[in-house]
């Protein structure tokens, strides 16, 4: 005879303890209704489990036997029906207990990621939006009977609900269902714009689209339009890291909903039915035989890699149609045998655009300036020392191979960064360097890595993640693996610091990833791994501690906390670090070249750069120091040669610039009497272009250092090669372009600004007040800084009066504001963002509800309450 088991015993025992009566009275009545239907679904569904498994692997609260279990899904159905809906009606009762049996049969045998994708892809196929389920999934565990009654309710008022439960009934054809490939996020109109581009040149190109616009959902698009227009499709990926392949992988999963493991490795292909096949490798597998790789469809992430002698070879694989993604393709030498191996770009998506169109939300970048330590500067002044050296050592005994090498340009280096860019173009071109050259390159970098390995910038960026990754979530990028590994250090007993780099197990990468993204705070250190393809979502602020030197990098380094998602308030923080003492002119070009590219980015994208305090004395003077020596140097020349962005030619930026453009600034700039701020200039060239015009404005801080920010002496920059008979338009007083001249000298604005820094009394203030609101938007760049104002009195004035000008490029600025140390600067933030109405605030204000200061918190619902309806 069998033994009983301890729970039967207990049964026998006490058989009125296990009815739905005894349940009801002692467990659920007890507890608040949302608790007590918790634990009521929780029983259904052991009880569901057993009798689907029949192994009786879960211990029953209730007698199987009778009618508990039916009077448990009544209460259940009723309970959450009540707490959902907010009525109680029998016809619906049973319709959802039909609907939540046959949602826990169907979707029984699937894992929790497969069930999401099944009822996304009947979504689709009932005309249903699948948001549904994306959304139902965040309040629920699939498959309980308390997502089922959620998804239940939606389905109905979109009038899909019986649509839907046919489909779903259709058991049989589910297992199929859950492996199709199917596209489950609807693309956005600029993707559905790069698809069609890309189709309509034949199935070859490169699409150059910014980070965090989709490109991968593009690509994926793509192969799944071929695979239904031909039934048949084997796709080859190609990129040049693991990291981004295994994340190519993994979208792929998600977004075609099959049926596979998406944390698998990407060594592990995709398929369906033999029909559709997804394979993923690298550039440097690929390129030693790439006639061992046939495939219909090549797509290669991150293209510009394979631009290089040896990974261009990688994308002569025999396939029929060919796509290239990238944020951008910089500079000849690489889209040449890009455009030969893969077909020309056929669609471009910058930043700027998708900033325009609300792909991503609007960001501030912040510049940090910093000196070198005594110990850095001496090695610094050493390298640049040798590399004087051996520059002028290669310019008098190698001028024939530099004729031959350049293609007989010229025979000597004028400066470091011609040999730089020469070097650069030989990396995609096969000669013979002497090793002397390679030396060169070698103290070059050592020099470069002083400056990206700066303590006192490290220092600083720490400080700054341990205070901001407290409270958010954080991206350092640093430039190695050793200073990664340094800062992770400094911070992993602080705060919560996850890193990833090349020197790390691929399983621990994966790990350190999947931790920071399920993470609410935190900060994620890594080098260059991040600047290409890894999904981080929610990511909020970037601290760019490597010194970049490409606007690619720049602008995939912000692209990793511009991400679309709700309530997001992205800032990117950008350091520099500088020689206190530069040895040659190279180094005030470089620090020049920063700030340029830094500014013309800035410009492009129409973002604030906001110039964070600096605790070091004199590196104001250094600016005007480097200013001076830039030009100086072009008193001779008409070209600025810097060591890493090598030559930027002053006709070229002009020619770059629209005709119309430049006479428009140049009659402008007449009416200017005093120096130009970088403010100043960036907003009277953002409001001369037209409303959806993008000119070349790349090389806009260049000209306003050659010209010693002088007005006249800008102006006839401007003007250089035009018919000066030619009438000049100034910039429309409607937009933030300079005012007028006056008697006294100054610029009303300046004069106004001034007044209300100087204010002595109420009437003072008041009157600078009306002054300034009354010019309205060409007050709004010389405001701004006076927000970052140590004198509490200045940056409160500055607050009140951005609030009733009411111009939008004040926003992020204020955001800054709300969380100043200063409880009157927060108040008076909030109560001006009100004013404004940006929706962007709202959830700022929301969290300034929980201000220590009541008087904060006082502002900051008026604020709210002031943006209601807008």
């Amino acid at each position: 005879m069998r033994r009983l088991q301890p729970h039967e015993i207990e049964y026998l025992s006490n058989p009125d303890q296990f009815t739905f009566a005894f349940f009801r009275a002692r467990v659920l009545d007890p507890l608040p209704a949302a608790a007590a239907l918790g634990i009521a679904d929780e029983e259904l569904l052991n009880y569901y489990e057993n009798a689907l498994r029949r192994d009786g692997r879960f211990l029953l609260r209730l007698d199987p036997n009778g009618d508990h279990y039916e009077r448990l899904e009544r209460y259940v159905a009723k309970t959450a029906h009540l707490l959902f809906s907010g009525r109680d009606a029998d016809e619906d009762l049973s319709a959802f207990t039909r609907f939540r049996h046959q949602c826990y049969r169907a979707l029984h045998p699937f894992t929790e990621s497969q069930k999401i994708a099944i009822l996304k892809k009947i979504c689709l196929g009932t005309g249903c939006p699948p948001e549904l389920v994306d959304e139902t999934a965040t309040l629920f565990a699939v498959g309980s009977g308390l997502f089922a009654m959620e998804l239940y309710t939606r389905l109905r008022d979109a009038g899909s609900a019986d649509a839907f439960a046919a489909r779903l009934g259709e058991i049989e054809l589910l297992a199929d269902l859950a492996a199709r490939p199917t596209l489950l996020y609807p693309l956005w109109p600029h993707q559905q714009q790069a698809l069609e581009a890309w189709l309509r040149a034949g199935g070859r190109g490169i699409l150059e689209m910014a980070t965090a616009t989709g490109k991968t959902l593009v690509g994926l698009a793509a192969a799944l339009k071929l695979y239904e227009v031909h039934g048949r499709l084997e796709v080859l990926v190609l990129a040049h890291s693991r990291a981004l392949l295994n994340q190519w992988r993994r979208e792929a999963v998600l977004k075609l909903g099959l049926s596979e493991s998406a944390g698998a490795d990407y060594t592990v292909p995709l398929s369906y039915a033999d029909r559709f096949t997804i394979r993923f490798e690298t550039l440097q597998k690929v390129y030693r035989a790439p006639h061992r790789y046939p495939a219909d469809l090549l797509i290669v992430d991150e293209v510009h890699h394979g631009a290089g002698l040896s990974f261009r070879k990688a994308l002569s694989v025999p396939v029929r149609w060919k796509m290239g993604l990238s944020a951008t393709v910089e500079g000849a030498e690489r889209r040449q045998p890009l455009d030969r191996a893969l077909g020309p770009t056929v669609y471009t998506f910058t930043l700027k655009d998708a900033r325009d169109r609300a792909v991503i939300p609007s960001f501030s970048l912040h510049l940090h300036t910093t000196y070198l330590d005594v110990r850095e500067d001496e090695e610094f002044r050493e390298i640049s020392e040798q590399i004087v050296q051996g520059l002028a050592v290669i310019n008098g005994r190698h001028r024939e191979i530099v004729r031959r090498l350049s293609n007989g340009r010229f025979d000597r280096f004028e400066s470091l960064a011609d040999f730089v860019g020469l070097m650069r173009q030989l990396r995609y071109r096969t000669a013979e360097v002497p090793e002397a050259w390679y030396r060169l390159v070698g103290l070059v970098y050592r020099r470069r890595m002083i400056v990206h390995r700066s303590a006192p910038k490290t220092s600083r960026a720490i400080a700054l993640a341990r205070r901001l990754g407290a409270a958010k979530k954080c991206i350092v990028f640093s430039m190695d693996i050793a200073t990664c590994d340094a800062i992770y250090t400094a911070l992993k007993d602080t705060v919560d610091a996850y890193r990833v780099h090349s020197g790390m197990p691929r399983n621990e990468v994966q790990r350190s990833l999947d931790r920071f993204r399920s993470a609410q705070t935190g900060i994620l250190i890594a080098p260059k791994m991040l600047d290409e393809g890894i999904d981080v979502p929610d990511a909020e602020i970037g601290i760019n501690v490597a010194s970049s030197k490409t606007r690619l990098q720049l602008v995939q380094r912000m692209g990793r906390i511009l991400r679309k998602r709700p309530g997001k308030e992205p800032i990117f923080h950008h350091f520099v670090a500088l020689p206190q003492a530069y040895v040659d002119a190279e180094d005030a070009f470089a620090y020049q070249s920063d700030l340029a590219w830094i500014r013309d980015t800035a410009l492009l994208l129409d973002v604030p750069v906001l110039q964070a305090p600096s605790v070091e004395e004199g590196i104001t003077d250094f600016c005007r120091r480097s200013e001076a020596t830039v030009r100086d140097y072009l008193k001779n020349r008409r070209y600025v040669a810097t060591d890493d962005f090598g030559t930027v030619r002053v006709d070229a930026i002009l020619d770059a610039i629209p005709e119309r453009l430049r006479r428009e600034l140049a009659g402008s700039l007449a009416s200017c009497p005093g120096d130009l701020t970088d403010e100043a200039w960036l907003a009277m060239a953002k409001s001369a272009c037209r409303a959806g015009e993008v000119p070349g404005l790349s090389g806009m801080h260049w000209l306003l250092i050659l010209a010693g920010r002088e007005p006249r002496a800008l102006r006839e920059l401007l003007l250089t090669g035009l018919d000066p008979a030619a009438p000049q338009r100034p910039v429309p007083a409607e937009l933030p372009a300079p005012p007028a001249r006056r008697d006294g000298g100054l610029r009303p604005v300046e004069d106004a600004v001034r007044a209300l820094e100087r204010a002595a009394n109420p009437e003072q203030e008041w009157a600078a007040r009306r002054r300034l609101t009354e010019i309205g938007a060409p007050a709004v760049p010389l405001l701004l800084p006076l927000l970052r104002s140590p004198r509490d009195a200045t940056a409160a004035r500055a607050v009140g009066v951005l609030g009733a000008i009411g111009d939008s490029r004040a926003v992020d600025p204020l955001l800054c504001s709300l969380a100043d140390r200063r409880p009157d600067i927060r108040a008076g933030a909030a109560l001006a963002l009100g004013r404004l109405g940006d929706p962007r605030a709202r959830l700022s204000l929301m969290r300034a509800l929980k201000d220590r200061e009541p008087a904060v918190r006082k502002a900051a619902r008026k604020a709210l309450d002031a943006m209601k309806g807008r």
